[in-house]
């Protein structure tokens, strides 16, 4: 066992071997390999159906346990540094062609009534080769994928630095003088915005990249409360949370908030009317939350949605590195209205 700081230090960061894109993924690699060696040794037109079946269903098989196993031991293999867990893995991959080459001889006497001593030897040599070969471009591609992870959590965590760093200093100015305007006729008031606006600037200041969903609704409410001073009855808030949302699983921070921010600034602030904003969740069988948001468009905003796109691009890459591509972001235009729907998974999310 591995010393967990060392691990920690070093992890492997495998890819979810559980989800049906990557068990798909493998199946059709596996087609073309089996297609590929029985090309490379085929006797004749009459023999290839066979030879390909029979390569195809033996492929298949590994493959298929390798992925069944990397799907269970994900989590155990996650907590060893990179070398280790590699190895693991290449020597368990081969560890199955040994035992499925050995089944495939004992399971059809065929194989070994025609083939001499010598022949079965160098079968079981010529299996563990190729999946030796094989193998070598598998840990390629997971260390590939371990520095695209590496490089997406720093452009994430450079991201989330940005947005904690840019409490937009028009929303700060706009918010002070508020308080300000508030402070001789409706002292209360002033004094529940300086709590909002205390809030807002210390989750821009620390450095805790996750938090709780409770955590994140309750600094937009802090946020409505602030503008809905400066906007007055412009702003019309409409909740509509479902029962129970998961107050208690976690989340990026700044994650709804700043779709939330762009509602209200390209949304609501634009139209001399004002509007409703309205935020709807949907907790559906304690495996993921749905949470939507919408606002009216101006005329200038209703084709092309205007104020949306670095936000979502932003929410999109670190969604996909917190979540990989269990979680999605939609924008969903109407006639009169925009909506950003926000699915997030909360099967492994609960904080400890």
């Amino acid at each position: 066992m591995l010393p967990r700081s060392v691990a920690k230090a070093n992890p492997v960061n495998l890819p979810n071997f559980c989800q049906p894109q990557a068990v798909l993924l493998l199946v059709l690699l596996g087609a073309v390999l089996a297609l590929i060696i029985t090309l490379a040794g085929m006797d004749g037109i009459a023999s290839f159906w066979l030879q390909f079946g029979l390569t195809l269903l033996f492929i298949q098989t590994v493959m298929l346990s390798a992925c069944l196993v990397l799907c269970g031991a994900r989590q155990w293999l996650n907590r060893l540094s990179v070398g280790p867990a590699l190895i693991l893995i290449f020597v368990f991959i081969q560890l199955l062609v040994v035992l499925y080459t050995w089944i495939s001889l004992a399971a059809f006497p065929a194989l070994q009534s025609t083939e001499s001593q010598s022949g079965i030897e160098f079968l079981m040599l010529r299996n563990v080769s190729i999946s030796i070969l094989a193998s070598l471009v598998f840990m390629r591609y997971l260390v590939l994928h371990r520095q695209w992870q590496l490089q997406v959590r720093a452009e994430a965590t450079s991201r989330l630095s940005a947005l904690q760093a840019r409490i937009r200093p028009h929303f700060l100015f706009n918010a002070l003088n508020t308080v300000a305007s508030l402070i001789p006729s409706r002292p209360e008031q002033a004094e529940q915005a300086v709590l909002d606006l205390s809030d807002l600037l210390r989750t821009g200041l620390k450095d805790q990249p996750r938090h709780t969903v409770g955590e994140e609704l309750e600094l937009i409410r802090g946020y409505l409360r602030i503008e809905a001073l400066r906007l007055g009855e412009r702003l019309d808030v409409q909740w509509s949370l479902d029962d129970q949302p998961p107050f208690e699983h976690t989340i990026p921070a700044l994650l709804i908030q700043p779709l939330v921010e762009n509602a209200v600034l390209h949304g609501i602030a634009q139209k001399t009317e004002g509007g409703v904003l309205s935020i709807t969740s949907e907790w559906k069988s304690n495996t993921s939350w749905i949470i939507e948001i919408a606002n009216p468009v101006p005329d200038q905003q209703k084709d092309n949605g205007k104020g949306h796109g670095m936000s979502l691009d932003n929410i999109n890459k670190r969604l996909a590195l917190a979540f990989e591509d269990e979680a999605r972001l939609q924008l969903v235009p109407g006639e009169h209205t925009m909506t950003v729907r926000l699915t997030l998974p909360m099967n492994r999310t609960r904080s400890s």
